[in-house]
Parts: structure tokens; sequence; C-alpha cells
């Protein structure tokens, strides 16, 4: 059994920063290379060929990455799915992401910032970086593919969720899930920690 644990869109696996390398046998991967993916399904059978991913192991993720795992549950028998910030359904994903989304002359560092909420600088230039490192193409085309995925609201593994209660990108938060009560949509983070611990208990 491998834990793998996928980034946010526009990120990569540098966004779980030093305090997550101390949890042993977790795997932080990134997106693979884009090849003109144009829906979650797609993109969450690149994933599993790229990382090899096998019945009963733990796949989880950030935002889109979340979306995209819980994808993959209709493909592999996972062991478990983790969510962080993330969502069984497009139904909770703010409509506004969808209006921008259309506006072709709007940035996906601007698009994505819209929503992040407040951060400190040092948190601000992470994401730039990994901003920088985006492919556009990508970050466009999953903008367009969250609102026409169907959903999984009901993955045949268990789930674990851990959301900000603050979260603008998707809300309101789940049921059942564990709430940051001063967290947004960036959790993992602007609440390392608290991300981490959940991790320890839920990934394996």
């Amino acid at each position: 059994m491998t834990t793998y644990i996928l980034p946010g869109m526009g990120a990569d696996s540098s966004m779980y920063g030093e305090t997550f390398q101390g949890i042993k046998d977790i795997k932080y991967v990134d997106w693979p290379i884009y090849n003109n993916e144009t829906t979650i399904s797609e993109v969450s059978k690149r994933v599993i060929k790229e990382y090899s991913i096998q019945d009963n192991d733990i796949v989880g993720g950030s935002s889109l990455g979340g979306i995209v795992a819980s994808e993959i549950s209709r493909y592999i028998s996972l062991k478990k799915l983790i969510l962080i910030g993330s969502t069984l359904t497009p139904d909770n994903i703010n409509p506004a992401l969808k209006k921008l989304s259309t506006l072709s002359e709007i940035t996906p560092v601007n698009l994505i910032q819209v929503f992040t909420g407040k951060i400190n600088a040092i948190f601000e230039n992470r994401l730039l970086k990994m901003f920088s490192h985006s492919e556009t193409m990508f970050i466009r085309s999953m903008c367009k593919a969250v609102f026409e995925w169907e959903g999984n609201l009901k993955p045949k593994c268990t789930v674990a969720h851990i959301h900000g209660e603050k979260d603008n990108v998707i809300f309101p938060p789940p049921k059942g899930a564990n709430i940051i009560k001063d967290g947004g949509h960036l959790i993992a983070m602007t609440h390392e920690e608290s991300v981490v611990e959940f991790l320890k208990v839920n990934a394996f």
C-alpha cells in the first residue's frame, strides 16, 4: 500500500512544506506533463498510469487534487480517499469561478489568487513560484473541467476530509469533515501543522 497526495490547481508537490516531509511513506506528487487532457476523467487516468497507482493504495489531494483523487476511486479500489479542502461534487464549487474561467484575458494566477484568501508574503511567494512553473493550458482546461465533472458522491472507499471553515472556493464545508475554524482554501499551506496531524491519523 502506498499513499499519494496530489497538489492543487496551479501548484506542485512543493505546496506541501517541510512539516509534511516528516511523515514517512507518503508520496507528494506533481501533475503529469500536460497532454491535452480536457476532463477530470482523463487527468485521473494519466495520474494512475504515471504513478502506477494500484488497488488498496490511498490517494488524496488539495482542491483539484482531491477532485482527481475521487475520480481515481472510480477506476481503482482504493483503501481510502483523502480530501484536503476539496469536494466530491462540483455543486460545492464557487459559481463565480465558472464565470471567471470563461474570460480568456484573465491569467491563471489572477484567476486562482482571487479565491485563495489572505495569506502572508511567504506563502504568496511560494504560490507565485509554483504558478510560474504551471502549464497555462492545463489550468485553463481544468477550470472548465471541474464544472463539467459529474462528481463522485458515493466513492467505494472510506473518505477522510479536512476543510477550512472560511474556504470561499469550495463551500459550505461538507458534513463529517474535520473543520479548521480559521482556515481558508489553502489550508495545506497556511495550516500545515493541522493538516499534517490529520494525515498522520488518516493517511495509513
